[in-house]
């Protein structure tokens, strides 16, 4: 009896090792499987990559070409006309900076916030550029997309301090959101840098008077006389506070 127990555990051992080493093989042949469909999906977008940049060299002069035309289209005051090459040329180049930048701020010139922002918002993540950025703040602002607006403008800010004209912008973003501490600090960064400029000026003690700090817009509307003392706005903004 022992003698056939130990030949079944023998059996049943042996079994044991055939099964592990069928799972182990199946397992490895899954992964060989998933390796290989891995390395023929690098090898594809390697050759996409070529594909792209091989058509780009044998486009592009007819992309730049497009581009040059749609600008002289502009200047001549064909408009229609030069937003056709514009589409033609990034037909051919979707990612064409030139072309893209140039499109854009036609639409912007012609009030077509919606189509401008869009272009923009590619630009922007594209090159990174505060300038792109602004823009599509602007054309967010102009649609009334204040929350967004914001973040354009303030990663513009972010890039780029030296503008003082962006906090100003930022600054508007503020106070249509009603968050007008911060459009104050906003303001107070563009007369950082412009101290003595009027339209700064006059923008501070505005806010500062809807906040109910009249001294302060008192002090500042100061600072704008020294500069220019027949401002007719400032002289009203004055004479408004002085009465509450």
């Amino acid at each position: 009896m022992w003698t056939y127990l130990a030949i079944l555990f023998g059996f049943v051992g042996l079994a044991a090792v055939f099964v592990h080493r069928d799972m182990s093989n199946k397992k490895n042949a899954v992964h060989k499987k998933a390796q290989a469909i891995a390395n023929a999906s690098a090898e594809n977008q390697e050759t996409e990559e070529e594909k792209k940049v091989r058509l780009s060299r044998e486009e592009k002069d007819q992309v730049e070409d497009l581009c040059k035309r749609g600008e002289s289209l502009i200047n001549s005051g064909k408009d229609e006309e030069a937003i056709k090459c514009f589409v033609q040329a990034l037909s051919i180049n979707a990612q064409h900076p030139e072309t893209q930048q140039r499109m854009a701020l036609l639409y912007l010139q012609k009030q077509m916030y919606g189509a401008a922002a869009a272009l923009f918002q590619q630009l922007a993540q594209q090159t990174k550029d505060p300038m792109h950025y602004s823009h599509w703040g602007l054309a967010l602002y102009q649609q009334s997309d204040f929350e967004n607006a914001k973040i354009a403008y303030q990663t513009a800010v972010d890039l780029d301090p030296s503008r003082p004209q962006r906090f100003i912008s930022l600054s508007q973003v503020y106070k249509a959101l009603g968050q007008l501490a911060n459009a104050i600090i906003a303001t107070n960064k563009a007369l950082e840098i412009e101290g003595k400029n009027i339209e700064f000026l006059y923008q501070l003690a505005d806010l500062q008077a809807e906040t109910g700090n009249y001294i302060a817009a008192k002090e500042t509307l100061g600072q704008l006389f020294a500069v220019d003392e027949g401002n007719v706005a400032a002289k009203a903004l004055l004479k408004e506070i002085t009465f509450l």
